[in-house]
């Protein structure tokens, strides 16, 4: 079994939402370099980081923090939140991302969904959040 313990990333922190929601954030580290530090001392291997401002946005809002934490580490990272575009999921493999997480762009858009699995095959994951029934798309601002 693979646990990837989580860093979701809001304003630089990491955070918690409950079901989606942006009204319940609850801070559990300001600090993402040491949330991973905490991890990496724990012995994980793996790690799962989400830009939530990047989901909301549409573009990789927390990339230089990412960045930190995969050079400063040795996990295996699967990073997503905001990956709208082939040029994210370059620079999110550029700076070290095992795998890159699709969700959003991936419902609205197959033929990138499909581009990316052929031209990055190994590297892509697919992410899908669910409410009442319905996929959750643009950092849970709406349903389909």
């Amino acid at each position: 079994m693979k646990i990837f313990p989580a860093i979701d990333l809001k304003n630089g922190k990491c955070v918690r939402l409950t079901k989606g929601d942006f009204k319940s954030e609850k801070i559990y580290n300001e600090n993402p370099i040491d949330q991973a530090e905490i991890f990496s001392k724990a012995g994980f291997k793996y790690l799962h980081i989400i830009d939530l401002d990047g989901a909301v946005e549409g573009n990789l809002v927390n990339l230089e923090v990412a960045k930190k934490i995969i050079k400063k580490f040795n996990f295996k990272v699967e990073i997503g939140g905001g990956v709208r575009t082939e040029e994210s999921v370059k620079k999110l493999l550029n700076i070290g991302a095992d795998k890159i997480i699709l969700g959003t762009a991936a419902i609205k858009n197959n033929l990138f969904l499909e581009t990316c699995c052929k031209k990055y095959s190994g590297n892509i994951a697919l992410s899908l959040d669910v409410r009442k029934n319905d996929i959750a798309i643009s950092g849970w601002k709406d349903q389909t």
